[in-house]
């Protein structure tokens, strides 16, 4: 660039200057209308992120079956509709970091990795089940799987919570007489640590076929891509027996601290041995407390939050946990 051109860019106003960040996000800037829209092209990290998010879609939208490909952007479309909603009123850096962590979550997701960012692992690809019926059901599922020969027996097992033991079909009616709306059946998922030994994946679920309210729960599922074998307790916890009541101390104190409403008598280790109550991340562990897992339903889920410092003492050495 020569020095007169130079002295041109610089003379513009900042306004003009903001055309750098418009170039750089995924759709076209001057037709922004939303807040979230205006702050990406406003900000050019921001900008930047969601230009990377939308390349991710492309090229993913691109290695799918037609009817995936709809799905897909069924999803995308929810997903734009719920990072709206969970950074809705935030202005200013607030609203500007809300949708760039959003941003780079959505990123990952499309791009089969982890939240821990790549980490030469095999990619998993985002799988869309969906079907419904007027004013009867609507069943909209997202689950991960490894594009074969990898992972075989990890396909196997994540579809297991979602569609074993006929899991869709008691949704696939309309609900009682007299009851409003219609039944639904939701899933979907986070990755929250791939690498070549150790997968972290958290399906979230949403479901109601009647009743007094709807239903809602988590199943973590910790897998060993290299071998395809799922990651048991004594894969990462020196001595299982005395670390099950050490952990389950450790989370009790935490619910008493935050007043999780509590039951009379509630049983922690029951949900601390079970390892599809684990999530595993770069920094720690969330152990998931559902609703009536440890305290009623209105209390909500509960998660009870560990850093690798918090288990030192009860981890395997050598074991996948912590991540390396």
């Amino acid at each position: 660039m020569t020095r007169r051109r130079w002295t041109l860019l610089a003379a513009l106003p900042p306004l003009l200057w903001a055309g750098a960040a418009f170039a750089q996000a995924s759709f076209d800037c001057s037709k922004a209308s939303t807040a979230s829209e205006k702050a990406i092209c406003a900000d050019p990290t921001l900008a930047a992120a969601d230009k990377a998010l939308g390349d991710a879609f492309t090229v993913l939208f691109k290695k799918l079956p037609v009817a995936q490909q709809t799905a897909l952007k069924a999803d995308q479309a929810s997903w734009v509709t719920n990072r709206d909603g969970g950074c809705f009123q935030m202005t200013g850096d607030t609203l500007t970091q809300c949708l760039l962590t959003a941003t780079t979550q959505r990123t990952n997701f499309l791009s089969g990795v982890g939240d821990n960012g790549p980490a030469n692992a095999p990619p998993l690809t985002p799988t869309y089940f969906d079907q419904s019926k007027k004013n009867a059901y609507d069943i909209t599922i997202a689950y991960p799987q490894f594009a074969p020969p990898v992972g075989v027996k990890f396909n196997t097992a994540v579809k297991d919570p979602i569609f074993g033991k006929d899991a869709v079909k008691q949704y696939e009616a309309p609900p009682p007489a007299g009851m409003p709306g219609s039944n639904f059946y939701q899933v979907t998922y986070d990755a929250t640590y791939l690498a070549p030994q150790l997968l972290s994946v958290t399906l979230q679920f949403g479901g109601f076929a009647g009743g007094a309210h709807p239903d809602n729960w988590r199943v973590g599922l910790l897998w060993n891509p290299a071998s395809d074998t799922a990651v048991a307790l004594g894969d990462f916890l020196a001595d299982p027996e005395k670390a099950v009541p050490a952990v389950s101390a450790l989370c009790k104190a935490q619910a008493e601290k935050d007043d999780w409403g509590l039951f009379d008598n509630p049983d922690f280790d029951a949900v601390v041995k079970d390892t599809k109550s684990w999530a595993v991340d770069k920094d720690g562990v969330t152990i998931m407390f559902d609703p009536y897992s440890v305290a009623p339903y209105v209390a909500g889920p509960h998660d009870c939050r560990l850093s690798y410092d918090d288990l030192k003492d009860l981890l395997k050495p050598g074991g996948v946990l912590p991540p390396k």
